[in-house]
């Protein structure tokens, strides 16, 4: 019986031998989220777009059964894990870090509203984290976030060596010019690349890219997407998308500089669903790597398992939330819904801008402009609360009135007509074609070079964000105190004291034709 085992064996050695497999095949199991921007609880079950998804408590019921079936595995998160409820504008991320440690994150990267209050309160939510932060592309002039930042990290889970980047967006257009001083941004491809070889060199089997540039080309001032950086590098093995909230059910793959197959995968945003991949990599490292990928929703089915001691720590925090977001604003006549070119929200909240700063600036205004990415939530038909005028508009901006001359105004439309449309104040007419100012009018007549046009914003926009520089050119601006949401807030119990409820249609002012 011994002898028969033992030829057997041989046997089966040469065969291994013959057919080039020296080594067994190796595999790892990545966990992944992108821009899950504070939604610490379920979307709403009335909201018209995913609808009773999401919720920490359920995401962690998942990741828990997950790893109890794949043992070998990482949990990561793309960036922008802050700003867009709530929570974030109380907590100030205390809630979220207190989420990814519970959750057992291992490694992250930030995304640009990480940095929405400054560089000590971003230091103060990496410090408070587990985990590791990962950038290769940022270096900083702070020393708290040179210390807590790291340019590349490896890990080992089930055998394989597992190595990170991390790549983000330039900043510039994308964050207050004060906060924008403290990074200094470079090349993603290169920097990316040459980290991944390093990590290669360092031993690591395979190379995650955590990107927080986006899977489309609509961002401006920035044209590296995650497929331009897979096509101009060789070294990185997987992508893990974030930034544009693009949902890929499937995995997008990309050729590399070595004629590899990279993929790309992204979950789309506020924590709907949960990103799983499964890497399988050959022991010659010859061949491309395998890729069983998949997006599983975070929905209600894991409601009955939830973890109490988990929802005990968060219900303090919710319930402080609950008590002053609940306050009944006003009412809608229609759904608020934010979209492009344009759309209900933004049409709404452009003449609302326009007519807040004709009360407060004391002269004409020609017409308002609010860039789409600042409205962060659709409002449903019916009673408007505080909470969802903070959701709709999160960020501390504050209102400012500009002085253009009509030939920047021209300038402003046509970065406005390349972004796809912004918001608009109903005294704008604008035609796109082809990303570029087809037709363009204020208050019924052409654009006049010469005159000098007051426009209505916000000092995001006013410093040039969204690609919107053609604001630095202002001949005279004027600042106005309150934050946005605050301007919103009285201006929506001011129209209820006056017996008014929320109107807004489509109307044309904003228009893509073919």
């Amino acid at each position: 019986m011994k002898e028969r085992y033992l030829f057997w064996s041989i046997c089966v050695w040469m065969l291994l031998c013959l057919c080039g497999c020296t080594q067994a095949d190796k595999q790892v199991v990545i966990l992944f989220t992108n821009d899950t921007h504070s939604q610490i609880y379920p979307i709403a079950t009335d909201a018209k777009r995913n609808a009773g998804l999401g919720g920490v408590e359920r995401r962690k019921v998942l990741i828990d059964s997950l790893r109890g079936e794949y043992p070998h595995t990482l949990l990561v998160d793309a960036g922008d894990a802050v700003q867009g409820t709530p929570y974030f504008n109380f907590y100030g991320g205390e809630v979220e870090t207190m989420v990814l440690n519970e959750l057992g994150y291992d490694v992250r990267t930030i995304g640009n509203h990480e940095y929405d209050n400054g560089g000590e309160a971003l230091a103060t939510m990496l410090r408070n984290y587990e985990g590791v932060t990962v950038s290769s592309n940022y270096t900083f002039n702070r020393d708290d976030l040179r210390e807590l930042v790291v340019p590349s990290w490896m890990c080992e889970a089930g055998g394989v060596k597992v190595g990170f980047v991390a790549l983000n967006i330039n900043p510039e257009g994308l964050l207050f010019p004060l906060h924008v001083h403290d990074i200094n941004y470079h090349d993603p491809i290169a920097y990316g690349d040459s980290m991944a070889l390093q990590l290669r060199r360092q031993g690591a089997d395979v190379v995650i890219a955590l990107s927080h540039l986006g899977f489309t080309g609509e961002e401006v001032n920035e044209n590296v997407i995650d497929s331009v950086l897979v096509q101009n590098t060789r070294y990185i093995d997987f992508v893990v998308g974030g930034h544009s909230h693009t949902t890929l059910t499937e995995p997008q793959f990309f050729t590399n500089l070595d004629g590899r197959k990279v993929a790309v995968g992204q979950t789309g945003k506020s924590g709907v669903n949960l990103g799983f991949v499964q890497l399988t990599l050959a022991g010659d490292r010859d061949n491309d790597i395998a890729v069983d990928y998949r997006l599983l929703p975070v929905d209600a089915r894991y409601d009955d398992r939830l973890d109490p001691d988990f929802a005990a720590k968060l219900l303090p925090y919710k319930s402080q939330v609950d008590s002053v977001m609940g306050d009944v604003l006003g009412y809608s006549a229609v759904d608020l819904i934010v979209d492009r070119p344009e759309s209900t929200l933004s049409n709404w909240a452009c003449d609302a801008l326009a007519d807040m700063a004709r009360q407060r600036h004391g002269s004409k205004i020609d017409f308002a402009v609010g860039n789409i990415g600042g409205m962060r939530a659709d409002i449903a038909k019916g009673v408007v609360t505080r909470g969802n005028v903070l959701q709709t508009f999160p960020f501390t901006n504050y209102m400012t009135v500009v002085q253009l001359k009509g030939s920047d105004v021209r300038d402003l439309f046509e970065q406005i007509a390349a972004n796809g449309g912004e918001g608009v104040s109903r005294e704008v007419q604008l035609v796109i074609k082809d990303g570029k100012v087809a037709q363009l009018s204020i208050g019924g007549k052409p654009v006049d070079d010469n005159r000098v046009y007051t426009i209505a914003t916000i000092n995001f926009v006013a410093e040039g964000g969204d690609g919107m520089i053609a604001f630095r050119n202002a001949i005279s601006r004027d600042d106005y105190a309150g934050f946005v949401f605050e301007m919103y807030e009285d201006y929506i119990t001011r129209m209820t004291q006056r017996g008014l409820s929320i109107h807004s249609a489509l109307d044309g002012r904003v228009t893509i034709v073919q």
